[in-house]
This record gives C-alpha cells, sequence and structure tokens, in this order.
C-alpha cells in the first residue's frame, strides 16, 4: 500500500514537472511567434505608407490616357484641383492626372467588386459614385475654408503693408514683416515672396504669388499696391485704408450670404448624394430592380431621361450656390 502511495505520487509529481517543461516550451514558441507576427505588422504597416504615396504621387500609368481625357472638362479639372490641394496640405505631393487615374481604378474595382458580391454591377457603380461626391464635397469644403481663413487676413495684412510704408521699410522688409506679423496661409504666402527676393528673384516674380491667386482676388490689389510703391514710391496709406475698408465690407457681406445659404448648401449635398445611396441600397437588397428599364426601348429611354433630369438639377442647384457665395 504505502510503495502504492509513493509511485502514484512519483507519477504526480513527473506527471506535474514534465506539464511544466513542456508548458513552458510551448508558452516560449507562442511569444516568439507573437513577437514575429509582430514585427511584420510593424514592417508592412511602415511600408505601405510608401506604397500609398508613390500611387498617390504617380497613379496608374494604363489609366493616364482616359484620365487626361476626363480632365479636358472644366468642372472635373476643377474637382481634381481641390482634392489635389487637400492632400497637399496633408502631405501628400500628386498631380490631377494621378488623382484621377486613381478615381478610375477605384470606380473599377468599386463595379466589379459589387458584381460579384450583390451579382449586380450597378452596386458598385453606385457606391463609387457616392464616394466619389463625397470626397469632392469634402475638398471643396476645405478649399472654401481655406479662402475664407486667407481673405479673413487680407485687411490685417493691408494695415501692416501701411504701416510698413509709413516706416520707410523696403519691399523685402515689408514682405518679411507683414508675413511674420500673418500666423495663417497669407503669413506663409509672404514670406514666400520674401523668400523669393531674398534668393535673387526680382519684385515681380515675388508678386506674381499673390497675383494668381484666384481664391482671394483681393491679393490682386495688394500686389498693384506693392509693385508701385516699389517703382514709384510715395505714400499710399490712403490708398491701402480704403482698400481696407471696401476689403472688411466685402467680407462682413460673404459671412452674411454664407449663414443665409447654408441651408441650401446642405440640401444641395443631400440632393446629390441620396440617389447614389438609394441605388446602392436598391441593388443590394433586389439586384434586378433596373432590369424592367433596359427589356424594352422606351424603358432605356425614360431612364435616361431621369438620369439626365437628376443632373441637370444638381448642376443648376450648385452652379446658383457658386454664383451666390462669389
Amino acid at each position: 500500500m504505502g510503495s502504492t502511495i509513493i509511485a502514484a505520487l512519483g507519477g504526480v509529481m513527473f506527471s506535474a514537472v514534465a506539464g511544466y517543461l513542456i508548458g513552458r516550451d510551448w508558452y516560449a514558441r507562442h511569444l516568439r511567434r507573437a513577437r514575429a507576427s509582430v514585427l511584420l505588422s510593424v514592417g508592412s504597416s511602415a511600408a505601405s505608407p510608401s506604397t500609398f504615396r508613390w500611387h498617390v504621387r504617380n497613379g496608374i500609368a494604363p489609366l493616364r490616357p482616359a484620365a487626361e481625357a476626363l480632365l479636358q472638362i472644366k468642372g472635373v479639372r476643377r474637382y481634381a484641383g481641390w482634392v489635389q490641394t487637400s492632400l497637399q496640405l496633408h502631405g501628400y505631393l500628386t498631380t490631377q492626372v494621378a488623382l484621377v487615374t486613381l478615381m478610375i481604378f477605384a470606380v473599377i474595382g468599386c463595379v466589379l467588386g459589387g458584381w460579384v458580391v450583390t451579382q449586380s454591377p450597378v452596386f458598385g457603380a453606385a457606391v463609387a459614385g457616392g464616394a466619389i461626391v463625397m470626397g469632392c464635397s469634402a475638398a471643396k469644403t476645405q478649399a472654401e475654408k481655406r479662402a475664407s481663413a486667407l481673405r479673413d487676413e487680407v485687411p490685417d495684412a493691408l494695415r501692416s503693408i501701411g504701416v510698413c510704408f509709413k516706416a520707410g521699410l523696403s519691399l523685402m522688409q515689408t514682405l518679411r514683416q507683414t508675413g511674420t506679423e500673418m500666423k495663417g496661409p497669407l503669413g506663409e504666402l509672404f514670406l514666400a515672396a520674401a523668400r523669393t527676393l531674398e534668393t535673387g528673384g526680382t519684385a515681380s516674380e515675388a508678386l506674381a504669388l499673390f497675383k494668381h491667386r484666384s481664391d482671394a482676388p483681393e491679393l490682386a490689389f495688394v500686389a498693384v499696391a506693392l509693385d508701385v510703391q516699389h517703382q514709384a514710391g510715395g505714400s499710399l496709406a490712403p490708398v491701402l485704408d480704403a482698400a481696407r475698408e471696401s476689403v472688411e465690407g466685402e467680407i462682413e457681406l460673404a459671412r452674411s450670404l454664407k449663414v443665409q445659404t447654408a441651408q441650401a448648401k446642405l440640401s444641395a449635398r443631400i440632393v446629390t448624394v441620396m440617389p447614389f445611396v438609394l441605388i446602392a441600397l436598391f441593388s443590394f437588397m433586389s439586384p434586378g430592380f433596373l432590369d424592367p428599364f433596359f427589356a424594352s426601348l422606351s424603358g432605356m429611354v425614360l431612364l435616361a431621361v431621369a438620369l439626365a433630369m437628376q443632373t441637370g438639377g444638381v448642376v443648376m442647384v450648385h452652379r446658383m450656390l457658386d454664383v451666390g457665395a462669389g
């Protein structure tokens, strides 16, 4: 009986030791695998941004001819410019052609993916269209905010320029001083003009940075004032004061108009996005809901007329809002 108990205890101890050794070995291997997977995931996450940035910068070469053809359309070129500016503000260098190639690739991928998943290419096309509309709308909103911030700084810039002229500063000193006082995007523009002069550029080259800014037409007057002061001298303080008051009045009117058209802009965005949402939802729930339109010539005509009316209405609303914003 005693020997049996001793043997049982020995077996239990042996099993415990063996289990401990096996468990420790398994745990060590598990840790090594976990560390290896973490290193692999870190490596892939470190490599993916560079790959993404490369594609954003260069686009997709086979689709460049189609992208160049689409950029001949004024609206496509304008929205591509907004998206390009938005990406560059976030540190992504790109071109309009590269962006349009990526857009075409995304549309093709959505259509094929929706076709495979829902047996309906309409679902993928609707998802792609909605994504493009929302992305362009976000880029346009950001561009409008940047332009508004730039215009809001113009009166302070004119005031600073007048003070610098009264103090007898040179053009380069005026640009440097005004750029230092302005903390927003307009300050960066003045500093860039000052650097152009510091590196041997002419006054015309430095002031050209202001003349070609379509997002803030008031900067063209700033460029003309600086050019006149640089070439002819004299006191422009009264002119700058009058211009500053005029710009402040225009900015106040623009703010009032923005408040009054906010609801109309929101309605326009909803009207633009909702058709894509509804088509995607209906095609997902019933993949063949558009088949009756393609069963006869009259159905295809009705579908074309409906799409044309929807597109025309959206374009008219956006044009009216753009005119009101201008």
